[in-house]
């Protein structure tokens, strides 16, 4: 008698699948696990059971997230991501929470997926979050081993191509930090000399800055960084602190609004859009993540390591990043050569 990943059924012979329940008996399935007639009577078997026991339908997808979200593995992440992954699965719940978890398939996910088309990051998100499920649920053996229904779907492609965020140039870096008040001249410095992510400067602490290092421990990685304090930070930050001090007004975090109110992520990329927007010379464009390939740049022109440069900004920003001080170089090497031809 083999076992396997569906509840209450059983492999006999090595060929026929029989489901058996103390308030059922043992009985024989038809065909094979997939097929509608399978599907159907053991649909039919698992309410006789559920409504013999009054418990949770433990055959449903949403029983699956359920289990899930009181897991180690959640409660590991930060908090940021959690939120994330909760909604997600909220999502998940919604669309397909009444389906059984050991039959679903990559054409229901895909299905799921392409009704959020329009928003291409919340429907790749789906797909990721269903992957990651049950590649859990296999670890806990709630599923057989290798099953994952959303294991290959690819990631649908952005109208237009993949999103790319502008580098901010030195001189729009100079600009924002002549015309901005000083609140979000502390966000402008504070992104560019330690390169961190929009939710990392928004939680950054004073007492992570500590003189001539800045210790970091990122939300998305969970790494912890410690970051040398450039001296212009170094400076700004020390003269900041001696004028809230001596004001009364040095709260937890670094990085306030201009009646010092903390932010967060959303937050602090909308105040920034609307600094920018603020300074008419200024394109629209620019944001936070624009201004973290920035500091990636200044990195690698100023001789540093494809080590050092990944330990602080991650894989992708680094490859924006050098791709776009690598094309500057190029450009200015080019124009210095037609200047001397």
């Amino acid at each position: 008698m083999a076992r396997t990943n569906l509840r209450y059924t059983y492999i006999a012979k090595g060929r026929y699948w029989r489901f058996r329940h103390s308030k059922i008996g043992d009985v024989p399935l038809p065909e094979q696990p997939g097929s509608e007639a399978f599907h159907k009577r053991y649909s039919e078997l698992m309410a006789k059971v559920n409504k013999a026991e009054p418990t949770e339908n433990r055959q449903s997808l949403a029983w699956l997230t359920a289990k899930y979200r009181k897991s180690v593995e959640l409660a590991s992440l930060s908090d940021a991501t959690q939120k994330d992954y909760l909604q997600t699965l909220d999502l998940i719940d919604r669309e397909m929470g009444d389906q059984p978890f050991a039959f679903v398939t990559r054409k229901m996910i895909k299905a799921v997926r392409d009704d959020y088309a329009a928003t291409p990051r919340k429907a790749h998100k789906i797909k990721q979050m269903m992957s990651r499920l049950y590649s859990w649920a296999e670890e806990d053996d709630l599923v057989a081993e290798g099953f994952n229904p959303a294991a290959g779907i690819k990631k649908l492609s952005r109208k237009g191509g993949e999103k790319e965020y502008v580098v901010w140039s030195e001189a729009e870096i100079a600009l924002m930090l002549k015309e901005t008040p000083a609140f979000m001249k502390t966000v402008i410095l504070v992104t560019l000399y330690t390169g961190q992510r929009v939710a990392d400067v928004a939680r950054m602490t004073w007492q992570q800055f500590q003189g001539d290092v800045v210790r970091v421990r990122q939300s998305k990685t969970g790494n912890p960084l410690i970051i040398a304090c450039h001296p212009v930070l170094r400076d700004h930050l020390n003269d900041l602190r001696r004028k809230l001090d001596a004001d009364g007004k040095r709260g937890i975090m670094i990085c306030t609004s201009a009646v010092g109110r903390p932010y967060n992520a959303n937050s602090l990329s909308s105040a920034v859009g609307r600094a920018v927007r603020a300074v008419e010379e200024m394109p629209n464009d620019r944001s936070l993540h624009g201004l973290r390939y920035a500091a990636g740049s200044m990195l690698e022109e100023a001789g540093c390591t494809v080590a050092e440069i990944e330990s602080v900004l991650g894989h992708e920003t680094f490859k924006m990043a050098l791709k776009y001080a690598s094309q500057r170089l190029r450009s200015k090497a080019a124009m210095e050569k037609a200047e001397h031809a």
